[in-house]
């Protein structure tokens, strides 16, 4: 069965894969948002921001697209309207995307092999980079007295690693990690192993809800129980 990318949005017509292929060449920096489809605009600057953005017009002056395929968000990021990871990688030479997601692996300061990707989703191949290195039983730690913003990063994180699941608290993937504090986060932070009947908690969740798309209530009580004594 089909199994659709964290980072997938929309479905991408034909002439998004020629605007891909031709800015590629022409436009590194701007070929950044292909690795996830959302990039925030420090990340990119502000040449590379006008550069997608007048696309828009291009394919509409052309007939391609009425709907644009690059829109920036109130929190300063260009996101694709449209994006299949499968379809877009496709676009572009292996060694292309290899460089990408090399850049990506740097901003996101994680220990990963950008030929090793096993999943056709940066963010998915991401998560099981970190299992690999650390287990997978491993979660970010929470001191007594953080901020608010550090325990929604470890929860968010922590629903990642044990259940696959992302979209905490309604935020997409690509957008809860193209906010530079978010991807800081994983450089950051220390990390702390359950305990034996924490791990057989986890293995009881991940059977009874593993088809279930969305993280359910019985398994963000699960992650936030681990947290709410800090």
């Amino acid at each position: 069965m089909y199994k659709t990318a964290w980072t997938a949005r929309g479905k991408m017509a034909n002439s998004d894969k020629a605007v891909i292929k031709a800015l590629v060449d022409k436009n590194k920096m701007a070929a950044r948002i292909f690795v996830t489809g959302e990039v925030h605009e420090d990340y990119i600057g502000e040449a590379a921001v006008k550069l997608l953005i007048n696309i828009n017009d291009t394919l509409y002056e052309n007939g391609a697209s009425q709907e644009p395929l690059f829109i920036e968000t109130r929190s300063n990021t260009i996101r694709m309207t449209r994006f299949d990871p499968e379809v877009v990688w496709k676009c572009f030479d292996p060694d292309t995307l290899v460089s990408l997601v090399t850049f990506e692996i740097s901003r996101l300061h994680i220990i990963m092999d950008p030929w090793a990707m096993d999943h056709f989703d940066f963010y998915e191949s991401m998560i099981a980079a970190i299992k690999e290195e650390k287990g997978d039983y491993w979660l970010p730690t929470v001191f007594k007295g953080s901020d608010i913003n550090i325990y929604y990063n470890a929860v968010y994180l922590s629903a990642l690693l044990l259940f696959g699941k992302p979209g905490y608290m309604d935020v997409p993937i690509a957008e809860h990690f193209a906010y530079p504090p978010n991807a800081n986060f994983l450089g950051n932070t220390e990390w702390n192993i359950l305990n034996e009947a924490q791990r057989v908690e986890v293995e009881k969740l991940r059977k009874e809800y593993e088809k279930i798309q969305g993280l359910t209530n019985p398994e963000l009580k699960f992650i936030i129980d681990l947290y709410k004594e800090n």
